[in-house]
């Protein structure tokens, strides 16, 4: 069967607090860095058997539903390959 790796970003909803992203923007703003802001998020790697692309897909979204909470977070498939 072939073999997928998905890649999945999940961040915070506009509005939602994020401190880690704050405190990173207050550490490079102090080595001089003009940033005006950053949030922090998570990247997924999933590597998993499907029958078709489609299907892996699917598979791929239904992991970010999974994984992300809803009520603060937002997910995305930012990449989808089959592997060798």
């Amino acid at each position: 069967m072939p073999r997928y790796r998905a890649t999945l970003l999940i961040e915070l909803k506009e509005g939602i607090l994020d401190p880690q992203g704050r405190a990173v923007e207050g550490v490079l703003k102090d080595l001089g860095h003009p940033v005006e802001s950053v949030r922090v998020g998570k990247v997924l790697e999933i590597v998993f058997p499907a029958e078709t692309l489609l299907e892996a897909e699917r598979k791929a979204l239904e992991f970010g539903k999974t994984l992300a909470n809803p009520v603060m977070e937002v997910y995305a498939l930012e990449a989808l390959k089959e592997l060798p």
